[in-house]
């Protein structure tokens, strides 16, 4: 038997597994999951302040990303949310009526935590906003003075055609608010009182991976293997990167 490389070997490893996808105990390419976690909350605070009296979690995934962050602003930790441990992850459910009775049955407040304070509230990502924004109503009926989102993720804009269950524009919270002032437009969809993303930048500094060997293209639209010929969604997005191509070179000129 014989082998020949006939290309250059690349890399592209997709930045959601670090934001997630993957077990907190996992290590990716050298570097632990979860401490990519921590150091995503700690960066989301140095980018995104908040005064709160409390830094609180949505659990699972968004406990490692909120002790990083109450770690770096000082603010105290709490938990504030109970999870129903027997409802899985409601943003891969296959519809959207049972994706919001999901999230009803899988998050429940501690009114006794909550109440009266002012929260700093850690994700990991906003995708269609469902969680948020029962959430957010739940913690308002439990008394939450002010309800401030933190994520630790960039807004999800762009579909993932290699596996990730987002495959549409429309379908993504951040393309059906206004496009001048994104962050806000979220902010007021679901509920909330501020809103902070972490950056693209900041996200990548943090899985210490190199930008060119990353996936990022949910999150900024720079697809590593191109766009799928013939496919639909793939035509909406051609269209998104023409329009966001000629939003910079107004912005530039």
């Amino acid at each position: 038997m014989r082998s020949r490389r006939f290309a250059k070997t690349t890399h592209a490893g997709c930045i959601f597994e670090y934001v997630y996808l993957a077990r907190p105990d996992s290590v990716i390419r050298g570097r632990s999951v979860n401490a990519v976690r921590l150091e995503l909350g700690r960066q989301l605070a140095r980018e995104f302040p908040a005064d709160g009296d409390l830094v609180m979690p949505v659990p699972e995934s968004g406990t490692p990303a909120a002790v990083g962050y109450a770690q770096e602003s000082g603010i105290p930790f709490g938990q504030g949310l109970t999870k129903n441990g027997y409802v899985g992850r409601t943003f891969i459910q296959p519809s959207q009526t049972i994706r919001q009775l999901g999230i009803r049955l899988k998050l429940n407040p501690l009114k006794e935590v909550i109440a009266g304070k002012r929260l700093v509230v850690v994700d990991d990502s906003i995708v269609r906003g469902n969680t948020q924004r029962a959430l957010i109503r739940m913690l308002r009926e439990a008394g939450a003075k002010e309800v401030h989102v933190r994520i630790a993720s960039p807004p999800v804009k762009w579909p993932c055609f290699y596996g990730i269950d987002f495959a549409s524009p429309g379908e993504l919270l951040a393309n059906g608010v206004d496009e001048n002032d994104v962050v806000q437009g979220i902010a007021t969809a679901i509920g909330a009182d501020s809103l902070g993303f972490v950056s693209v930048e900041g996200m990548v500094a943090a899985s210490q991976q190199a930008p060119a060997e990353v996936c990022c293209a949910c999150f900024d639209g720079k697809y590593p293997l191109g766009l799928p010929e013939g496919n639909p969604n793939a035509a909406a997005v051609e269209k998104m990167q023409a329009a966001q191509a000629a939003k910079n070179a107004s912005a530039t000129a």
